[in-house]
């Protein structure tokens, strides 16, 4: 069953408009951000035309085009508008500053209009009068960023507005911060692991798997990482080598079968060549001895 796109209530499979408030069914699929308007038959992203050229408003411009302090997402017509994504109070914060303006210091707002009447402070009792400022903080995507914040947004339920774009922002900050976390843990694994590879193999082939495992928790696709590319196969190998010396075999196997699962032993782009050449090697010296009736 089809639902309408303005009032929410079901039609007919076959309606082409809603019989209780009268609007048209698109026969495109509606857009993927506003859910309302049919989108546009060669959008990419599946949007309609209202909302592809609000994303167009926050694609990063040329330092020689001129921005407008105040925009908001519907402003769509015309270039060099740049869209509001947080609107700061500021006082001067001296002798002659007064307690009402000292009071405003550090207020903030997301609705640029209501930012616009706060300085000067009709409230300022200064002699010398109101020298507060309002400072506006902009969002924008650069170029090549609207098919994941589409993506972004669509997953989070937004509309293409400041705050969407800035939640995007944060999101991407939060996802690299957490990603130079496990790079960083897994450094730290890497070389603890190396030093105790002969005083204490067990211990040894833990921190290698934890650092494996701090790699591979780098997004979602944690190959897109060069320095996962990097260290990766190093990993593996000295983890598969540790677990050989322990007698380890099928565990062993079961390494170099994952580093394979993910494409690591065929990229070039994937660490030195010495270590993926090693994975397959070892991978072939373990099959060729495993007992007969044993898994391949």
């Amino acid at each position: 069953m089809k639902h309408c796109h303005d009032c929410g209530l079901s039609i007919g499979d076959t309606a082409t408009f809603c019989a209780t408030c009268g609007a048209l069914v698109p026969s495109a699929p509606p857009c993927l951000l506003c859910g309302r308007d049919a989108a546009a038959a060669d959008d990419e992203g599946g949007l309609c035309g209202r909302c592809r050229c609000a994303i167009a408003l926050f694609v990063a411009r040329g330092a020689d085009e001129p921005a407008v302090s105040i925009a908001t997402s519907d402003a769509t017509d015309g270039a060099g508008h740049a869209t509001v994504a947080n609107a700061i109070y500021s006082a001067v914060a001296d002798a002659h500053t007064c307690p009402e303006c000292a009071a405003a210091d550090g207020r903030e707002t997301a609705e640029p209009e209501t930012a616009v009447a706060w300085a000067p402070n009709p409230r300022c009792t200064s002699p010398t009068g109101c020298r507060c400022l309002v400072f506006f903080e902009h969002e924008r995507l650069d170029t090549g960023e609207e098919h994941e914040f589409v993506g972004f947004a669509a997953a989070h339920g937004l509309r293409v507005t400041a705050a969407a774009v800035a939640a995007f922002h944060a999101d991407g900050r939060e996802r690299r911060e957490l990603v130079e976390l496990h790079l960083s843990e897994a450094a730290d694994l890497l070389r603890e692991a190396a030093t105790l590879e002969r005083p204490a193999p067990e211990r040894a082939a833990a921190l290698y798997r934890n650092a494996v495992d701090a790699l591979l928790a780098c997004g979602e696709s944690p190959l897109d990482e060069r320095r996962v590319r990097r260290d990766l196969p190093m990993a593996f190998n000295r983890l598969t080598i540790v677990l050989k010396g322990l007698g380890r075999d099928t565990e062993a196997l079961d390494e170099i079968d994952r580093a394979a699962s993910w494409g690591i032993l065929e990229r070039a782009d994937c660490g030195r060549k010495s270590d993926r050449d090693a994975l397959r090697n070892r991978a072939r010296r373990l099959r060729e001895r495993a007992p007969a009736g044993a898994p391949a």
